[in-house]
């Protein structure tokens, strides 16, 4: 179960077979999941569970640092598990495509935080919202296609070659 079993150990919780198991699809999947889509694959390894124990874990995997919750663009919200180092994402206005930058963007911000307030950031979370490169060139579709949630939602679409340019938002 990865660092996961270690993190839950270390902080007091029971190694379930639920908890591995929600696990194990989030870590398994490799992308963003909504909860939906997290109940509805763990349910194939471990038919029994309910959905408020998918939630429940997730509250848990994401309170550890071991799992994180982005909105990407609507009220619902995204699960994977928490990159080794953070990243950041963004979400294209008119596609939907998701692409990912690092925190070494924050480091003037953090710079300018410790100069004019002596404040010292230790972590960040954005989503920045814009225009993907492809629909600002007039070509307008994503690099891979969304994949519907359980519930017929679109999923945000992944963009493999969106990155924005160094000292750009």
């Amino acid at each position: 179960m990865h660092h996961a079993r270690a993190t839950l150990k270390e902080q007091g919780y029971r190694l379930t077979p639920q908890r591995t198991a929600v696990w194990e699809t989030l870590r398994g999947a490799g992308r963003h999941m909504t909860a939906e889509e997290v109940a509805g694959a763990t349910r194939r390894s471990l038919p029994g569970i309910d959905t408020s124990t998918v939630y429940r874990t997730l509250e848990l995997l994401v309170s550890l640092d071991l799992v994180t919750e982005t909105k990407l663009g609507s009220a619902r919200s995204y699960f994977e598990v928490s990159p080794d180092p953070g990243h950041h994402h963004f979400v294209c206005e008119r596609c939907g495509a998701v692409g990912h930058f690092g925190d070494e963007l924050f480091a003037p911000l953090y710079r300018a935080l410790e100069a004019s307030d002596g404040f010292t950031p230790t972590r960040a979370r954005a989503t920045v919202f814009g225009v993907c490169r492809r629909c600002r060139d007039g070509a307008g579709e994503p690099a891979r296609p969304a994949r519907p949630a359980a519930d017929g939602t679109p999923a945000p679409r992944l963009a493999d070659d969106e990155a924005p340019a160094p000292g750009r938002p």
